[in-house]
């Protein structure tokens, strides 16, 4: 997956460079925070960043069509039954294609708005938290609490979080241009449910639907060479 989306980004670019559309390239890195919504789903934010590098491919002077490719750190500190207080990162390589609409404002200026899809394949991350267990060992203190860290991705079994790798969904995008600097605000919305193996469990004990999904924002700043 990892190496599928990585293909179609340098294929896009490859498109672009033989087209006579006017191209420009832009690094940019964004930091905010994240966290879960969906059914039944309780989750604290923490802190979320990213970096990437992307392509502006003018198709006139009001629409741009604009492909990335980031890294990006994001997930959400929930209290879990059964599992207990979990602090949950995942590590994505992304890859957004926005079309956006932009106001030229002056000689220098110039302001835009941009939507579009984007799909992302899991790299990494680890999730940590305290669970409690019954000590039968104890009269005195029948509950007991252990640390663990285990990694997100992966399936429960071999004792990791069961996150699914493949995530999907929109982004929206406001940006300010001076010159050749950007600056914007960003917005992740998830479509995809991260983790159908904890559901199972929590569902199969009784307890009602956890669907989290992914939700993310972001303040940025680039360069447009």
């Amino acid at each position: 997956m990892k190496q599928t989306i990585l293909t179609i980004f340098f294929a896009i670019i490859a498109l672009g460079a033989s087209a006579q559309s006017p191209i420009s390239f832009q690094v940019k890195a964004g930091v905010g925070t994240s966290n879960f919504y969906g059914e039944n789903v309780e989750s604290d934010t923490r802190i979320a960043y990213k970096v990437g590098v992307g392509m502006n491919y003018e198709l006139n002077r009001t629409w741009v069509v604009q492909p990335s490719l980031n890294f990006v750190s994001i997930g959400a500190r929930e209290e879990v039954e059964y599992v207990g207080k979990v602090n949950m990162n995942e590590l994505y390589i992304q890859l957004p294609i926005m079309m956006a609409a932009r106001l030229n404002l002056g000689k220098n200026y110039s302001a835009s708005l941009s939507a579009g899809p984007y799909i992302a394949y899991g790299v990494g991350g680890k999730t940590s938290g305290e669970m409690e267990e019954y000590d039968y060992s104890s009269e005195y203190n029948p509950n007991r609490s252990y640390r663990f860290r285990i990694d997100t991705f992966g399936n429960r079994i071999d004792d990791k979080m069961g996150n699914k790798r493949f995530d999907a969904g929109l982004m929206f995008g406001l940006n300010i241009e001076y010159h050749k600097f950007i600056f914007g605000a960003e917005l992740q919305l998830g479509m995809i449910k991260v983790n159908d193996q904890l559901d199972n469990l929590l569902q199969s004990s009784g307890i009602e639907k956890f669907s989290p999904k992914n939700l993310a924002s972001f303040f940025t700043v680039g360069y447009r060479f």
